[in-house]
């Protein structure tokens, strides 16, 4: 599991940037209003950050609660969240235990990735079972883990514009044996530079269906994209549907 000191105080202002230039935002309400109505639905967010899924579900009409271990992220999504229907809940996703279901449980941008190992992720994923009511629906929004290996092991590194004063450097290492990725994220402006990391461990479709049915759950869905396309060995992401046995 990342450790949620990498984004303390001072490296918040950065993730949070990151984290808006790459979050799915519309394109995950988009995907996910595709399989269930988001206006009235109780929206668990499992590894929300500072927020920027979550306002983008609240804001297509869904009462959320976020959760994270960060409490600096937390803090920032706490003083931006306004009218939205939007509570912050500090815990480690992977032994929650909420008194409320949900009828829709997310996993934005990779989260399901940030659970280090196989059983990490089924200890994941049996939170999500035990947090959805009955006809429930859970969304693991995750790259194709084909994405990590286009460079064949070596370092890749891209670099975009945050704004007219910042930009982001992102340099990503793929172990094929690990099945794991370090992304070091560098953000530069005029007279600061910032920089945090993210250890992310992926798992295929197969392994994913295989730990989704010892927690209680059944993949009912893939698609490849946000607009709904069906997941293909041409796909960027590998967006699953999960519901609850």
């Amino acid at each position: 599991m990342t450790d949620p000191s990498v984004y303390d105080e001072a490296a918040i202002g950065a993730y949070d940037l990151v984290s808006s230039m790459l979050s799915p935002g519309d394109g995950l309400v988009a995907w996910v209003s595709s399989h269930r109505p988001l206006a009235g639905a109780d929206v668990l967010d499992l590894g929300a950050g500072t927020g920027v899924s979550s306002f983008a579900l609240a804001d297509a009409g869904a009462r959320v609660v976020a959760v994270d271990a960060s409490r600096p992220s937390l803090d920032l999504l706490a003083d931006r969240r306004g009218e939205r229907e939007v509570d912050a809940v500090e815990g480690d996703f992977r032994d929650l235990r909420l008194d409320s279901r949900f009828d829709i449980v997310t996993l934005s941008r990779n989260t399901f990735f940030l659970a280090q190992s196989q059983d990490e992720k089924i200890a994941l994923l049996q939170v999500v079972e035990r947090h959805l009511r009955p006809g429930g629906t859970a969304f693991l929004d995750c790259t194709d883990p084909a994405e990590y290996l286009r460079a064949g092991g070596d370092a890749a590194s891209v670099t975009y514009p945050l704004g007219r004063e910042r930009m982001v450097t992102i340099t990503q290492t793929a172990d094929r044996a690990a099945q794991a990725v370090m992304s070091i994220f560098l953000v530069q402006g005029a007279t600061e530079l910032t920089a945090f990391h993210e250890l992310a461990t992926w798992a295929t479709l197969p392994e994913i269906r295989l730990m989704a049915r010892l927690a209680g759950l059944s993949v009912t869905g893939v698609n490849g994209s946000y607009a709904g396309e069906e997941y293909n060995a041409r796909s960027r992401e590998m967006l699953v549907v999960l519901e609850r046995k």
